[in-house]
């Protein structure tokens, strides 16, 4: 274990957003091997969101500060890096901006390259990015507008060009079923999709994938804060331009469901709403121009092959998760049991 001064710093990017805040926790708990200054960036260091995370995670020695940074402002991001040893990097395809039309998907692009800039000029040498795989290659180009998918992909290849130098080590994170994440400042709420029906207070949950589909499952703050933590801590000579996949073992969609009623003990059924659904609730919440890409995104996931990880892109055999972190993501049972989710709140029943 390191002394206090020889503390080094990773800086924490979406720091008050579900992935970034348990990479923060994780990064502090891990006590074992070095004790890692974390610099948390945020828009407003004075919001609600930061000071909480200020109150939640702080440690007795005071190893959590918060800095201010807009990953659309290259010179504050550069403040933000400065002295620091590692950056933790997530992008949104919304961030603070809402999506009127496709193109204004690209800001995701924008805020990418300044990242890596910004991680270019500050001579980071762990740099940890929150990616996705390339699905134009895994849907062998039939889904060509999974924009928010696809433009994780090309920033990973960027930071892998511009900092190879450094170590680049992207994390594929699948995203969940419940991550219908507005910003990284904002909190997630699983209960936009899991609907009450009114008549009789059952949950319902509703994406418009088929009952017997077996998906994916991934717990974004816990899974991601951990992952990315083991990878600081083995440092650059092991993980240099790997890519760890966080997504737990597959269950069918209607487990959802019977999982969720076993664990609350509170009824609920699976009742897939249509894809036309799906695509006008998610554009309700982060505007028109993501409804193509969000529909994309559930078609390829209703018929993804079941021996793929990954949203169907890798061969299990690919992910060395296991082999160079020893860690599993949590399954869906441990997310409910980790956070007491007890399914949507009062008020919310069903809109369909």
């Amino acid at each position: 274990m390191r002394s206090n001064a020889q503390n080094r710093i990773i800086v924490v990017l979406g720091a008050t957003g579900h992935q970034g805040k348990g990479v923060v926790s994780s990064l502090l708990s891990d006590s074992a091997r070095e004790l890692w200054n974390v610099r948390a960036v945020t828009r407003d260091v004075n919001s609600v969101s930061a000071q909480r995370l200020l109150n939640d995670f702080q440690t007795p020695d005071h190893r959590l500060s918060l800095t201010t940074g807009d990953i659309f402002d290259v010179e504050s991001l550069q403040i933000a890096f400065s002295g620091a040893y590692g950056v933790f990097a997530v992008t949104s395809e919304t961030s603070s901006r809402t999506i009127e039309n496709e193109d204004d998907l690209k800001q995701e692009l924008e805020s990418g390259k300044n990242i890596i800039s910004a991680a270019k000029i500050c001579r980071i040498q762990h740099f940890v990015l929150s990616s996705l795989p390339d699905m134009r290659r895994a849907t062998s180009n039939r889904f060509d507008k999974l924009f928010h998918m696809d433009h994780k992909f090309i920033i990973e290849q960027l930071a892998k060009q511009e900092l190879s130098a450094v170590s680049s080590s992207p994390i594929w994170i699948v995203r969940s079923i419940a991550e219908e994440k507005v910003s990284s400042e904002k909190e997630i709420s699983p209960w936009k999709i899991f609907l009450t029906v009114a008549a009789n207070g059952v949950v319902r949950f509703c994406p418009p994938i088929p009952s017997t589909k077996l998906v994916e499952w991934v717990d974004p703050v816990y899974d991601m804060g951990i992952f990315a933590a083991e990878v600081f801590a083995l440092g650059i000579a092991k993980t240099k331009n790997k890519n760890y996949v966080v997504c737990s073992p597959k269950l069918r969609m209607d487990e959802f469901a019977s999982t969720f009623t076993r664990v609350t003990g509170q009824p609920a059924i699976y009742s897939p709403i249509s894809m036309d659904e799906w695509a006008d609730l998610a554009s309700k919440a982060v505007g028109n121009g993501f409804k193509e890409d969000i529909r994309q995104m559930m078609e390829w996931i209703s018929i993804a092959p079941e021996d793929r990880i990954c949203y169907g892109a890798l061969d299990p055999a690919e992910d060395s998760s296991w082999e160079d972190l020893h860690l599993r993501a949590s399954s869906f049972e441990d997310w409910l049991r980790r956070s007491g989710w007890g399914g949507p709140p009062e008020g919310i029943h069903d809109m369909l």
